[in-house]
């Protein structure tokens, strides 16, 4: 079943909510740290991984509310790369791979210390890192007022 905002909406997913410029600035405040602090030496793969998370996670939630929506609370993580996919299909293969980080994420955060890879780090991390400048021209190209 084809996911759209229509969808979303009713099943409780996301909230239309418009965003101001000033907002997604302090978002993009939050990738700068994750981005810079994910450098820091010494740092465990696990550490790595979850800062990288976090950048990703945030520049979703630039996309989503520059569409005009808000991922519901209560799933955050999950809703906010179900909507990202939904804010252009040209980041469903994105949805997916952060998707898919969260939960090991969930497991390296809440369950168990040391299942994440140096790989599995470094991979989040460069995705991460791309998806930075993917992020900022898709809001300059479709909402030029939010960049």
């Amino acid at each position: 079943m084809k996911k759209s905002w229509a969808k979303l909406l009713a099943n409780r997913t996301v909230t239309r909510l418009p965003t101001t410029k000033a907002e997604l600035d302090n978002l993009r405040s939050i990738v700068t740290r994750s981005l810079n602090d994910v450098m820091a030496p010494g740092l465990s793969a696990d550490a790595r991984f979850s800062m990288a998370y976090d950048a990703a996670r945030t520049l979703s939630l630039i996309i989503v509310p520059a569409a005009g929506y808000r991922p519901r609370s209560v799933g955050a993580h999950y809703n906010t790369f179900a909507a990202l996919e939904v804010a252009d299909p040209v980041f469903a293969q994105r949805s997916a791979y952060f998707d898919g980080c969260r939960t090991k994420r969930n497991a390296s955060d809440y369950d168990f210390a040391g299942g994440i890879t140096d790989t599995d780090a470094a991979g989040l991390l460069a995705t991460a890192q791309q998806f930075a400048t993917d992020a900022e021209a898709w809001v300059k190209a479709h909402h030029p007022q939010l960049a």
